[in-house]
């Protein structure tokens, strides 16, 4: 199904047709092809194709309803971020704090006017951009801090390990090896073996990472605390 760049995917879920085609209708005629589905799970297998970036839902439905449809998108991180906007013919305040406390992000009563559904979209398509934008931000502060943390923590160790083979290359090239110099080569691949053994062990906890906490180095630069335990990452 295409759509123009500037549309978003929208998902309709309806069990009475007549309904369900009125608002699809009402969509198309302003630019925007949605799709449709008479049930949940008919929803959930559309959903598996093609995620939608917006779904309007009706509240009342046999079997699965719109609040429990809501409730499992947002169990499920691969859904969770889902703008939902549910349908419904109660208008009670209740109804209201019901729907949006159970995770839809909007309401709107049937019948629906398709000026008052139009602008619900163009504030779904702001915030889902503005979601988009803190997540860019948020993986671009994430590798700026990775970035930092490998350069700092591997950097010091590594240029330690260079530096003393640089010396055994030296030592080894001199044309009479002394008990002493072979002694002071041993010495400096000792060493070389341990600065190894720590950018090894700096390189198991980067990847062993499952969360992470910031650290501040020099009053400035952010990076990943790689000596944090995981157990106590929850905590405040």
């Amino acid at each position: 199904m295409t759509h123009t760049t500037d549309m978003p995917k929208i998902l309709i879920v309806d069990d009475d047709e007549t309904s369900l085609k009125a608002t699809q209708y009402q969509l198309i005629g302003k630019g925007i092809r949605p799709q449709t589905a008479t049930s949940v799970d008919m929803a959930e297998m559309l959903i598996a194709q093609e995620m939608p970036e917006i779904i309007i839902c009706d509240w009342t439905m046999p079997g699965r309803d719109g609040i429990d449809f809501v409730k499992s998108l947002r169990a499920n991180s691969e859904t969770a971020a889902i703008y939902f906007i549910m349908l419904t013919g109660r208008g009670g305040t209740d109804d209201k704090i019901t729907a949006l406390t159970h995770g839809a992000d909007d309401y709107l009563e049937k019948p629906v006017k398709i000026a008052e559904l139009q602008a619900r979209i163009i504030v779904a398509k702001r915030i889902i951009k503005l979601q988009q934008q803190l997540v860019h931000h948020q993986k671009m502060q994430t590798y700026t801090e990775m970035a930092a943390t490998v350069g700092h923590e591997i950097n010091n160790p590594l240029t330690g390990l260079l530096g003393y083979l640089e010396l055994v290359k030296k030592k080894i090239q001199q044309d009479n090896l002394t008990e002493l110099n072979i002694e002071r080569i041993l010495q400096m691949i000792d060493r070389s073996y341990e600065q190894g053994k720590r950018i090894a062990e700096i390189v198991k906890k980067l990847t062993s990472l499952k969360d992470y906490r910031v650290k501040t180095y020099d009053d400035s630069i952010q990076m990943v605390d790689i000596d944090a335990n995981n157990s106590t990452l929850s905590e405040p």
